[in-house]
């Protein structure tokens, strides 16, 4: 019996560390996205994912209410409807199966998260990098896209079925066949995270690249965002390090992604960026020198947090007393690019 036990943890292990990358084999029906199955299996598509999606939702929902105690939400209302109307945008365009709700966290740091369950965080220091609306939506739809493939519970789920298959053997089996499935248990579940982390992230880029082609983007956005980063890490090494720390820099993802493109059917016309994106960047940048400027003045005080003041109706924001910022963007035209025409 002990041998039975020891084969069937023996065919997990192998799954789970040497079965082939899975990424290679799905998200190829473009022309069906929205209907597609993008599900973030237990182990390599092979089992099912343990947490349902109602579990899933509430753990994001968990998670996100104890991230907005420490962080800092940005409350602009012109910036935030600009950044949930686009995020919508892409959703409407992907294989979303759940809401996604989408906040600004008020911090120059240069980076983007997502919580399993629906739960998007753009950094105003990202907003604030992106040369290009393309750009901006190209990390957007990345972000977004570990939240449809479900890659946080699908972790989750793999390292449920290791501890499931090892069960028995840890119970019935003698000390040292424990010993060594406590080493090669531990062993396998510290690949597959390693493994998982590297076949999410392609996922993420292949399925991000999609769905801004989908919604009329130019699907390079996040590879030319990408490169600029890693070449501003090169010259100025710790700058981006929180970027870098939670999105794998590989010279093979930015192939790959590459190659995802020349596999998408071509448009007439990709969308680089539009003036609205303009404005809401240049809002974003007074803002950010308005805080520098009052540092300047102030330097013995410490800046605190501070809450927006709620203003009567027709009466002028305290922090935009001309009312000339507050003003709905003008939306014009986006820059276009035909596929093959040089990026500006």
């Amino acid at each position: 019996m002990k041998t039975v036990y020891v084969k069937i943890i023996a065919f997990f292990l192998t799954i789970t560390m040497f079965a082939p990358p899975a990424d290679a084999r799905k998200n190829e029906d473009v022309e069906n996205i929205g209907n597609r199955r993008i599900s973030g299996g237990g182990v390599y598509g092979i089992f099912p994912n343990l947490i349902t999606f109602e579990r899933e939702i509430e753990l994001g929902r968990e998670v996100a209410a104890e991230f907005e105690k420490t962080a800092i939400i940005f409350d602009d209302p012109v910036v935030s409807e600009y950044i949930d109307r686009i995020t919508q945008n892409i959703v409407r365009h992907s294989d979303a199966k759940i809401p996604i709700h989408v906040k600004v966290v008020d911090t120059d740091e240069v980076n983007a998260f997502a919580f399993p369950g629906g739960f998007f965080y753009v950094n105003r220091g990202l907003i604030l990098e992106a040369d290009n609306e393309s750009e901006l939506v190209g990390v957007i739809a990345h972000e977004i896209s570990h939240i449809i493939a479900r890659h946080g519970t699908a972790r989750m789920s793999r390292g449920q079925y290791l501890q499931i298959a090892a069960l028995p053997a840890m119970i019935f089996g003698g000390y040292w066949v424990q010993m060594a499935l406590d080493v090669g248990l531990g062993l396998a579940i510290n690949l597959e995270l390693l493994g998982v982390t590297r076949e999410s992230e392609r996922e993420a880029d292949q399925l991000g690249i999609q769905y801004a082609w989908n919604a009329g983007y130019d699907p390079n956005g996040f590879v030319t965002f990408f490169e600029k980063l890693q070449a501003e890490e090169k010259s100025s090494p710790g700058r981006l390090a929180g970027w870098f720390r939670t999105h794998p820099s590989t010279e093979d993802r930015i192939v790959a992604a590459l190659d995802e493109q020349r596999h998408l059917p071509e448009k007439g016309y990709y969308i680089i960026n539009t003036s609205e994106f303009d404005r809401i960047k240049a809002r974003l940048q007074a803002i950010e020198d308005a805080r520098n400027a009052w540092e300047e003045r102030n330097p013995d005080e410490v800046r605190r947090p501070t809450l927006r003041r709620r203003v009567e109706e027709g009466a002028p924001h305290p922090d935009d007393p001309d009312g000339s910022e507050g003003e709905a963007p003008t939306r014009t035209r986006p820059t276009l690019r035909r596929p093959g025409d040089e990026i500006p």
